[in-house]
């Protein structure tokens, strides 16, 4: 993907109900060479949801993750690109990460680094067996491939 068919994408999010972006790599590794990537705001969603999440007991997780992450979001013009973003698929949560996102997507420009793969129109975390295995064909945003 180059950087001008990203920002094609990016000014284009205005006019979108979602303004999301699935970056999905290739191969196994994400390769976020694009010096575009580097002007937004990076949050480090395991970051932020583990050290809030400390002073809450795990059956009111799921009652907070939501507005928990909605603090970072303070300007609905700026380009927010989120990454590290496995936390939310952890089972203890109870949450549907791409809902969750696809909420944000509403109010907030958000891209994000996703951190499985995306094969046959559906996105995928973890492989089938593994406790945080995740599968969404039906999902609002872009898929585009690093």
């Amino acid at each position: 993907m180059s950087q001008n068919k990203l920002k094609e994408e990016i000014q284009q999010m205005n006019h979108w109900w979602h303004k999301l972006i699935f970056l999905c790599s290739r191969n196994e590794n994400m390769n976020l060479s694009i010096p575009l990537l580097n002007e937004m705001n990076k949050v480090n969603v395991n970051k932020v949801l583990s050290e809030k999440l400390l002073h809450i007991s795990k059956s009111k997780y799921p009652l907070h993750v939501e507005d928990m992450l909605q603090d970072v979001f303070k300007d609905t013009n700026q380009m927010y690109l989120l990454c590290h973003i496995d936390i939310l698929f952890d089972p203890v949560l109870q949450i549907h990460p791409v809902r969750l996102l696809e909420n944000i997507s509403k109010s907030y420009k958000i891209i994000v680094e996703w951190p499985g793969r995306y094969k046959d129109n559906q996105l995928y975390y973890a492989e089938y067996g593994h406790p945080e295995y995740f599968s969404c064909r039906d999902f609002e945003g872009k898929v585009m491939f690093i």
